[in-house]
Order: structure tokens, then sequence, then C-alpha cells
């Protein structure tokens, strides 16, 4: 709809979500661009929803934090309308941001991650500390071929980190090329004030 405002040629699709979807960048192998829509219902208006969102991928573009992949750019591309139930108007945001390219983890990954950290989509709230994390660790270690250092360091990152995310589940971890797991899908997280 605004391609004027895009500063990269986009490349082929890698997949989508609730809300936006996710696309190669020409020429920039290390890098995707995340296109996001925001709509407005009656008990939310863009106004007040997306300043939050904008600022933690801002905040993540000048802070990287090392359990979230890294955001290089970050813009809001305009305010616009649809045709919505009943001949209604309903009005919503476009915006993009650019992060690193990151590598979908693996399946014994996966369990793992299911295993240890909470769903907010599901409503399963988990917080168990170190020394059961460990426990637990290495009770799955016995079935499951995964990197327990590496596992451990993401827990204990996110437990720490000023960015709250708000739809935690395994597709939002993926791992960088070195096998960090790292958060993506910033559109539903929070800065947390200490």
């Amino acid at each position: 709809m605004c391609p004027e405002k895009i500063p990269h040629t986009v490349g082929s699709k890698l997949g989508d979500g609730a809300d936006g979807e996710v696309f190669n960048i020409k020429g920039q192998p290390n890098k995707v661009i995340k296109f996001c829509v925001l709509y407005e219902y009656s008990y939310e208006k863009l106004e007040e929803i997306y300043p939050p969102i904008s600022e933690v991928i801002s905040g993540l573009r000048e802070t990287p934090e090392p359990v979230c992949a890294r955001v290089h750019a970050h813009a809001f591309m305009g305010q616009f309308t649809r045709t919505w139930y009943g001949n209604s108007r309903q009005r919503y945001y476009l915006y993009y941001y650019v992060m690193e390219k990151l590598q979908e983890i693996t399946e014994d990954e996966g369990k793992v991650f299911d295993s240890l950290i909470s769903h907010e989509d599901l409503g399963k709230k988990k917080n168990f500390g170190p020394a059961k994390v460990k426990k637990m660790l290495t009770g799955l270690a016995r079935g499951l071929d995964f990197d327990a250092e590496r596992v451990t360091f993401f827990i204990d990152n996110y437990k720490k980190s000023p960015v709250q995310h708000l739809d935690v589940h395994t597709r939002n971890i993926m791992k960088d090329a070195a096998g960090n797991f790292k958060l993506i899908d910033f559109d539903r997280a929070q800065i947390i004030r200490r």
C-alpha cells in the first residue's frame, strides 16, 4: 500500500502470524522484514495500543537484549481503513521492523521449551527456579537432543530482561547461527520498569 516507505527490496515470504508477515530481504541474507498490521476495536484505540509496541521495538533497536532477535530498523507506514462488519469502517496501522534472520528450533528443542516456559496463548504460567530448571533439563536430556547450557542461558536472560514477551511459545523462539536461542514477534511485548 505504501512501497515508497519501504527502504528494502522484499524477497520471498517466510511465514506469518496473527500480527503480520515475514519476508526475506533481497541482497541481505542475514536480515528479514516483518510487516505488521494493528487493527482498532471499540475497546482499544490505535493511539493507545501502538505506542507501547513501538517503544519495545525501538528500544530493542537502540539497546539489544541477548534474549531477543536483534532489531535493525523500525518504521510506521501509516493509518488506513477497511470495510468491516455491516459496512462499517475499521482503522488500522501498518508498520514494519527489520531484524536478524534466525533459524527454526528443532523438534526436541521445542519439547524442552514447552516443558520450561509459560504459554501465555494457552493461559499456562510457569516460573521455575534455577534448581528446578536444572533438574528438569537433566531429565529431559535422557531422551531429547538439545544444548542444556544454551537453554539455561536463554531462561536466565529471559527472566532478567526488561522486555516482557506476552506471547511466549515455541513458535516465537528461534536460534541464531551460533545456536543461541532468541525471542521474535515483539508486537505483543512490553517494557518492565524495575
